[in-house]
C-alpha cells in the first residue's frame, strides 16, 4: 500500500480505507432519492426519510465523543463502520419505502466511527500544513477516485439488474473498508493536561464556535440547492438512471481539481479560503442547473458540484487550525453532529420546496449563497488570527 503520499503508516491505510469506504457510498450516492421514489414515495416523503436518517446521524453521533475517550479510536473505527455493511443490506432488501428505516438506523450507528477518523488523521499527521494536507487527501482527492467510477458503476447495476443490486453492492464495498481500517496500528491513548473537556467547554472556545456556525449554515445551504437535483434531472428533463449515473462521476472529477487546487495553490492553503472556492463552484452548479437543458450542462454542473465534497473537508482543516489539541475528540465529534444537522434538515425544506416546484430547491439555494458568501467573509477575519494553541501568529506564506 505504499504510494508516496507521504502520509506515514497510519494515515496512508486510512487513505486506502475512505477509498473503499467512499466507495460504498459512492456507488449508490446519486442514486439514493430516485431509490427512495421508486418504493413508492412521493417527494414530501422522500425529504422525510433523508431528513430521518440525518436525525439518526445525530442521535449516534452524540455519544461519540465521550465514547472516543473510552475506546481506542482505531478499533472504534472498524467495529462502527462494519454497521454500515449490515445497514446497506437490509435497505436494499426494502420492498416499499417505509420499510427504508431500520436499515437506516443501522447504517446511521456507522457514524460513530467518524468523529474517531478524523482524530486519528489530525493525530498521526502532525500540526500545520501537513495535517492540512492530510486531510485534503484522504477526504477529498482520495475519494474522488471513488467517485469518478462508482456513480457510473452504480448506474450500470442499476440498467443490468435493479436499483436494490446497487445497495448490495455497497455493503461489498464497505466491507472491504472495515478490513482496511483494521490495519491500522493500536497506540495508547493520549492523555491531555486540564480539567475534563465537554462538548459545552468545546463550544465556549469562540474560534470554534464561529467555524460551526459557518459550518451549519454552508452545508445546510449546499444540501437544501442539491438533494433533489437527481428526481429533478429525472422528472422534468427525463434523464435515466444510468445517464444519472454517469453525471454523478463528475462531481467526483469536480472535487478532485478543487482539492489538488487547495491543496497545492497559496492563496487557499487557508481553508475558508478554499471553502469560498467550493462555493462559488455550489452556486455554479444550481445557475446551470436552472438554465441549461442538455446533457453537455448537466455535466458542466455536476462538475462544478465537486464544491459541495471539497467545501464540507474544509472544515475538517479549518477546525484543525483553531482547535486546541485537547479539544479535538470532541470538536470532531460536534463537527459530524453540525453537519449531520444540517443535512438532516435540508432534506425536509428541498422536499417542500421541491413539492411546489421542482426549481424551487435551486432558486432557494442560489439566492442564499450571496449572505453565505458575505458570512464567509466575517468569519475569516474573526478566526484569522486564532493557531491551535489559540496564540496570535504572523500569517503562514
Amino acid at each position: 500500500m505504499k504510494l508516496g503520499l507521504g502520509l506515514g503508516h497510519d494515515n496512508t491505510r486510512i487513505f486506502w480505507g475512505m477509498i473503499f469506504n467512499e466507495a460504498g457510498f459512492g456507488v449508490y450516492m446519486t442514486l439514493w432519492p430516485i431509490y427512495i421514489a421508486a418504493l413508492g414515495a412521493s417527494p414530501e416523503q422522500i425529504g422525510l426519510v433523508l431528513g430521518v436518517q440525518g436525525f439518526a446521524r445525530l442521535a449516534f453521533l452524540l455519544p461519540s465523543g465521550p465514547l472516543g475517550d473510552r475506546v481506542r479510536p482505531e478499533r472504534l473505527v472498524a467495529g462502527g463502520r462494519a454497521f454500515a455493511v449490515v445497514g446497506l443490506v437490509l435497505i436494499g432488501l426494502a420492498q416499499r419505502w417505509w420499510q427504508l428505516f431500520p436499515g437506516i438506523v443501522v447504517l446511521s450507528a456507522a457514524t460513530v466511527a467518524f468523529p474517531s477518523i478524523s482524530n486519528l488523521i489530525a493525530e498521526r499527521a502532525g500540526t500545520g500544513w501537513a495535517r492540512t494536507r492530510a486531510f485534503t487527501l484522504i477526504y477529498t482527492v482520495g475519494p474522488s477516485a471513488s467517485y469518478l467510477i462508482m456513480p457510473v458503476l452504480g448506474g450500470l447495476i442499476a440498467g443490468l439488474v435493479d436499483l436494490h443490486a446497487v445497495f448490495y453492492a455497497g455493503a461489498l464495498l464497505t466491507a472491504g473498508a472495515v478490513a482496511v481500517f483494521a490495519t491500522v496500528s493500536s497506540r495508547p491513548p493520549v492523555i491531555h493536561e486540564g480539567p475534563p473537556v465537554t462538548y459545552g467547554a468545546t463550544l465556549r472556545q469562540r474560534p470554534i464556535l464561529i467555524v460551526f456556525l459557518l459550518q451549519f449554515a454552508t452545508i445546510f445551504v449546499f444540501s437544501v440547492g442539491v438533494t433533489l437535483v437527481p428526481n429533478f434531472l429525472q422528472d422534468v428533463h427525463h434523464v435515466g438512471v444510468e445517464q444519472i449515473g454517469w453525471l454523478g462521476s463528475f462531481a467526483a472529477i469536480g472535487t478532485a481539481l478543487i482539492g489538488v487546487l487547495i491543496s497545492r495553490s497559496r492563496p487557499f492553503r487557508r481553508p475558508l479560503a478554499g471553502i469560498a472556492l467550493s462555493t462559488g463552484a455550489v452556486a455554479g452548479t444550481l445557475g446551470v442547473l436552472l438554465v441549461g437543458a442538455s446533457l453537455p450542462l448537466y455535466a458542466l454542473a455536476y462538475l462544478l458540484r465537486g464544491g459541495y465534497g471539497a467545501g464540507w473537508s474544509g472544515f475538517y482543516s479549518a477546525l484543525g487550525e483553531v482547535t486546541p489539541d485537547r479539544f479535538r475528540a470532541r470538536v470532531y465529534a460536534l463537527a459530524e453532529i453540525v453537519a449531520g444537522t444540517a443535512v438532516a434538515l435540508a432534506p425536509f425544506v428541498a422536499g417542500w420546496l421541491y413539492a411546489m416546484r421542482p426549481t424551487g430547491p435551486l432558486l432557494v439555494g442560489l439566492v442564499l449563497m450571496v449572505p453565505l458568501f458575505g458570512v464567509m467573509v466575517w468569519a475569516g477575519r474573526a478566526v484569522r488570527p486564532a493557531t491551535a494553541a489559540g496564540v496570535l501568529v504572523k500569517e503562514r506564506v
